[in-house]
């Protein structure tokens, strides 16, 4: 796979446009990123999902966006940008001076939310039953509340950021370690693995379970463990615990023995009855 100055172009937020001497000047650095993507988020797998999509397709033309962006915020503190309303450019003489501090760190900002929502919608559009089995899959969609569903869930604004996305990390690793304790490994592990498979038999009677983990993690983000009286959690327990067969895992495992311990009765029957006077 090679990127052109086009594809560099088109991977820029709205209103850049790239002049030849930025992108000379980035080339080096968009294959480098190039090289990492391929290895650690495609593998062969990817490589040929990539490769054989048609040159208008999605997923090809988020991968080129996640490379370039990537590649440009790698080395672009260390070119001596000017800004202007209609694009950007490195300046070649005196009488130009480099872009404000300000500007920069508001191109910074810009990019790195674009960054985070190109590299979202590669790995969803990744997921399927070859790529979903992969070690890239299992790092990149480690958890149920996914950066896809962050950026791009029908109830997302447009003005989340990076940094908005920074700050859930928290939340979304607390709600997997209760799932985790609620539901059992297993049975986490399940759902993850439908979703990166994208496997439509799962992830049918999976749907609400999987929605309700995502909300309970929203929760979470603004109440921390009081997310766990929410009816949000409430409904979650309920839904795993009345469907025997669809969470199979969860019914069949320690988890499953731990939640439905019958509290000790002090009967007189009872070998180890205490009598209280």
């Amino acid at each position: 796979m090679k990127l052109t100055k086009q594809d560099f172009e088109l991977a820029l937020p709205v209103g850049i446009s790239a002049h030849d001497e930025v992108y000379e000047a980035v080339s080096p650095a968009i294959a480098t990123a190039l090289d990492n993507y391929c290895s650690m988020l495609l593998g062969d797998v990817g490589i040929k999902r990539v490769t054989e999509s048609e040159e208008d397709s999605q997923l090809k033309r988020y991968f080129n966006m996640l490379v370039c962006i990537d590649g440009f915020l790698s080395v672009f503190r260390q070119l001596d940008l000017v800004l202007t309303p209609t694009g950007f450019g490195i300046v070649s003489n005196d009488t130009i001076s480099p872009a404000s501090k300000q500007r920069v760190d508001a191109l910074e900002g810009s990019l790195r939310t674009a960054l985070c929502r190109a590299r979202a919608m590669t790995v969803h559009l990744l997921r399927s039953a070859e790529w979903g089995g992969t070690a890239a899959a299992r790092n990149f969609i480690r958890y149920i509340f996914t950066e896809h569903y962050f950026f791009f869930n029908p109830q997302a604004t447009a003005s989340l950021s990076y940094q908005d996305w920074l700050n859930m990390q928290p939340a979304i690793v607390d709600t997997d370690e209760q799932l985790r304790l609620r539901f059992g490994d297993e049975q986490v592990d399940d759902l993850l693995d439908a979703y990166r498979c994208s496997d439509h038999d799962r992830l049918t009677p999976y749907a609400s379970v999987l929605q309700l983990c995502c909300d309970f993690t929203s929760r979470w983000s603004t109440m921390g463990k009081s997310a766990l009286a929410t009816p949000q959690y409430r409904r979650l327990v309920r839904e795993i615990e009345s469907d025997s067969t669809t969470y199979a895992l969860y019914h069949g495992s320690e988890a499953y023995k731990a939640a439905h311990v019958e509290p000790f009765a002090n009967t007189k029957e009872s070998s180890a009855f205490v009598f209280n006077a």
